[in-house]
Order: C-alpha cells, then sequence, then structure tokens
C-alpha cells in the first residue's frame, strides 16, 4: 500500500511541476518567476524518491528475515525480483546509504 501511495505521490509531483511550468510560460514570465515553487516542488520530489527507496530496502531486510526463520519468499512480497535483489543486503544509516 505505501508504495502505491508514494507513486501516486511523486506522479502528483511531477504534474505539480508541470503546471507551475505552465502558468509560467502562459502568463510568459521570466525564468527566475517562480523559481522558489519548482525548488521546493524537486525537493519534495526528491524526498519521495528517497522514502521508495527506504521502503524497497525494508523490503529486502524482511525478506532477508524471513528466509533466516524459514519463510518461503514466495509466500509474500513481491516475487519478481531484478537480478541485483540477490546480493546481501546490509542495513546502512540514510546518511551513509546516500
Amino acid at each position: 500500500m505505501i508504495e502505491r501511495l508514494l507513486g501516486e505521490t511523486f506522479a502528483c509531483g511531477g504534474r505539480l511541476a508541470a503546471a507551475a511550468i505552465d502558468a509560467q510560460t502562459s502568463e510568459r514570465l521570466s525564468i527566475t518567476a517562480g523559481h522558489q515553487v519548482l525548488s521546493a516542488i524537486s525537493a519534495a520530489s526528491q524526498s519521495v524518491s528517497e522514502a521508495v527507496t527506504r521502503v524497497a530496502q525494508a523490503h529486502r531486510l524482511l525478506e532477508a528475515l524471513g528466509q533466516r526463520l524459514g519463510h518461503d519468499p514466495q509466500a509474500y512480497g513481491d516475487v519478481v525480483k531484478p537480478p541485483s535483489a540477490s546480493l546481501d543486503v546490509v542495513a546502512q544509516p540514510a546518511a551513509v546509504a546516500a
């Protein structure tokens, strides 16, 4: 569920950025008009993107825990994984992972 909400939030930010540019160009404003708004939208989108990454890391950690506890990973979560998903996942603090 959180994955879907983050995806919708990211898409909404994209639509908001596009609307801001459309408004800027339709009013024939200079590129500097409203740049603070675009900067804020961009920063928010970056934060949502980082949240998506953190949720994916949490899934991988939970999958590793489940395997150690003897649970079948095919019984839950995303079952179609890229080849890189088979690498060992090590939890890292947010500041180090960036």
